[in-house]
């Protein structure tokens, strides 16, 4: 037998894929990856025990009652500070700024943890500060 030039060699010839196959490609790699995070993540929100861990996000969790303690903690130092004498927090607009500000948080920390709209409770408070604001200039 003679080799000749005749004879067929096996092309490596890729082929080119289009958009929507690569775009594909890449939705099936991803979803393969979030699953098996979120095997992982089962695997380990098990104890030894069997039993779950749940463990909550401070920032995401709406009924979360330690930020409404802390803004409301805040918006009460601040709306003290309007009362009192000598405290530099009297006149001026900075005073009304911190005023609407900490009552707007406290506003809105208080309607999350409601299930209510977090900014509708902000516009609440921080008119709720302004008004403070006000009648600490007229005591």
């Amino acid at each position: 037998m003679t080799n000749s030039t005749a004879t067929t060699l096996p092309s490596q010839v890729k082929k080119t894929q289009s958009r929507s196959e690569r775009r594909e490609r890449k939705m099936r790699s991803a979803k393969a990856a979030l699953r098996a995070e979120q095997v992982q993540d089962a695997k380990q929100s098990h104890d030894a025990n069997g039993s779950t861990n749940t463990q909550s996000n401070a920032f995401a969790d709406k009924r979360n009652v330690m930020w409404v303690l802390l803004s409301g903690a805040m918006a009460l130092t601040f709306v003290v500070m309007l009362f009192l004498p000598d405290t530099g927090m009297g006149g001026g607009l900075i005073s009304t700024y911190a005023a609407m500000l900490w009552c707007g948080f406290f506003g809105a920390s208080l309607w999350r943890y409601r299930a209510a709209n977090g900014w509708a409770g902000f516009a609440y408070g921080s008119v709720v500060g302004l008004i403070i604001q006000f009648i600490s200039q007229i005591i």
